[in-house]
């Protein structure tokens, strides 16, 4: 007798019949990301001006991309005439408003500077900002 519980007992294992063993049952879950945009507006400031005011001057725009958790974001600013700025990429660690900023030079003496910048959000999801016009006449 006890020679046929020795064949039975590997065909009960083959089977499956016992329990899982614990490290099967601890397996991680993979999560499941959130649905929905991470990127839930893009605002731009305007920058400090004058009418007149002398030349060469470095603005500075402040702008806020607001997220809905924490994420890794890929941004650059835009002007008038098409020209892009080199990609910045921050990690936003919390869900919100976060601050954004960029210098830019602009103007010659005599001359009327008539641009506009925008922020543009390229990853996670594509997102422009509003344009802010810049207007000034640089004084000789």
């Amino acid at each position: 007798m006890a020679g046929s519980v020795r064949v039975w007992v590997p065909i009960v294992l083959a089977f499956g019949l016992f329990p899982l063993s614990p490290v099967a049952a601890t397996a991680p879950v993979p999560m499941k990301s959130p649905s929905g945009p991470v990127i839930t507006g893009v605002q731009l400031n305007p920058a400090s001006t004058l009418l007149q005011q002398p030349c060469p001057v470095v603005l500075v725009f402040h702008g806020d991309i607001t997220t809905t958790r924490p994420a890794s974001v890929t941004y650059t600013w835009v002007d008038s005439h098409g020209r892009t700025w080199p990609e910045h990429r921050r990690r936003f660690s919390l869900p919100g408003v976060n601050g954004v900023s960029r210098k830019w030079k602009l103007g010659k003496p005599g001359r009327t500077v008539d641009e506009w910048v925008q922020l543009k959000v390229i990853s996670p999801e594509g997102k422009l900002s509003n344009k802010v016009p810049v207007h000034f006449t640089c004084v000789k």
